[in-house]
């Protein structure tokens, strides 16, 4: 048994690796095709299962480059284009993903430890902080409204997060698209294609990076953001209001991790926080949280605690092997891209991109991209911070869970 689990978490991380490096594609995406193969090979459960959280954890750690060095970005890693990148245009971008790789393996530990003393205490706040979470929610909007301290940045906040959420509430209560895609365009247009079409317009050029392998942020400032990001994870993965990019925003603004190194290094604790979270979950309340959580709900049914340990072991496994591989990959291919005019990558990536929202969202979807790429370079235009653009989560999830998500959509007869 395992060997065939060793030999499946390894198939897990070359799956997870091809959909990390592909815009627009998810593990989310390639689980029916896996189920499809499982029922054709008479797959084992537990190794379907071992070879679906194995690709989960994998795609994490490489959705960073994309991300960082393409600017296209998946949900997960949507905030991650402008610290990223603006360390790789500082010459710094290996420095970026190995924050993230950091970020992702210490929070792994972290994140159970905190799972293996107040599991108990996690379950508890699961029970009493539903009808609650919307106006926490409310509340880290207001705080990221005033944080702009001026009034003129304030107004301008304001209106980015009611244009970018009546955009989220749109395309998240529309049918034109189809759904498990619909983010694609919205984030990808206010945080990727945006920023790219700004460094196009500054005519900015991939420096030569650095060959230092220090890291430019203090142990302690580590330190603070993998807590944070394990704790955010954690809350990501209990509570069903709150995603991975809210989480990072309320993360931003109460946590102050602002600058962009501890930034990266919170994000990527997230992600591999609310992962490994979601799958726990399962154990302790029977709600799964996570696309590769259902899927294993669906495969094993009842989780025991043995399944956890078992599965958390093939989670532990593939998650060291993909560091290693992000890392490889972060010091190759900056230094091939300085090689290249950065001008000619840039239109080539909204080239791509582009090609790949209509393949997924088809025309529909370009109508989307443009608006919400209208909305990420009048972020910028104003001078705010872009995460000001999840509104379009934000707002969505404010209505959702406090009951007026009908009154709204018969408003926009939706």
């Amino acid at each position: 048994m395992l060997f065939e689990t060793l030999l499946f978490s390894f198939l897990g991380v070359g799956i997870g690796v091809f959909a990390g490096m592909m815009p627009g594609m998810h593990v989310n995406t390639l689980i029916p095709l896996l189920f499809s193969l499982s029922l054709l090979l008479n797959l084992h459960p537990y190794y379907l299962a071992a070879l679906i959280v194995s690709t989960a954890i994998s795609e994490i750690f490489i959705n960073f480059i994309p991300s960082i060095f393409l600017g296209a970005p998946e949900e997960d890693t949507s905030l991650a284009v402008l610290p990223g990148h603006r360390l790789l245009l500082e010459g710094r971008g290996y420095e970026a993903i190995k924050l993230t790789v950091i970020g992702g393996i210490c929070s792994l530990i972290f994140s159970l430890i905190l799972i293996s003393f107040f599991g108990g205490v996690f379950s508890y706040l699961y029970e009493i902080s539903r009808p609650y979470v919307h106006y926490l929610i409310a509340l880290v909007v207001i705080f990221m409204i005033i944080s702009e301290k001026r009034l003129k940045k304030m107004l301008s906040a304001l209106l980015i997060i009611m244009l970018s959420g009546m955009l989220g509430v749109i395309t998240l209560n529309s049918s034109l698209v189809p759904q498990q895609n619909v983010l694609f365009p919205v984030l990808t247009g206010l945080f990727g294609l945006s920023t790219l079409l700004i460094s196009i317009s500054e005519r900015a050029s991939i420096p030569k990076q650095t060959d230092e392998t220090d890291l430019k942020i203090s142990g302690k400032e580590i330190l603070k953001s993998i807590a944070l990001g394990s704790f955010a994870g954690i809350i990501v993965g209990l509570l069903p209001a709150i995603g991975i990019s809210q989480a990072a925003v309320i993360v931003q603004h109460l946590g102050k991790a602002r600058e962009a190194r501890s930034f990266l290094v919170t994000l990527s604790g997230i992600n591999v926080g609310n992962e490994i979270f979601s799958l726990v979950n399962l154990f302790l309340v029977g709600n799964p949280r996570s696309g590769s959580s259902v899927a294993v709900q669906r495969i094993l049914a009842e989780l025991s605690f043995f399944d956890i340990v078992y599965l958390i072991g093939a989670i532990c496994f593939s998650a060291g092997i993909a560091a290693v591989l992000t890392l490889h990959l972060g010091n190759k291919i900056p230094r091939f891209l300085e090689k290249l005019n950065y001008r000619a990558i840039c239109v080539s990536v909204i080239i791509f991109i582009v090609a790949m929202i209509f393949l997924l969202t088809g025309i529909f979807g370009l109508l989307i991209a443009f608006a919400s790429t209208s909305i990420g370079l009048l972020c910028a235009y104003f001078g705010i911070r872009r995460s000001h653009c999840m509104g379009c989560l934000l707002l969505p999830s404010i209505l959702f869970f406090s009951g007026l998500n009908p009154v709204i959509i018969s408003f926009l007869m939706i």
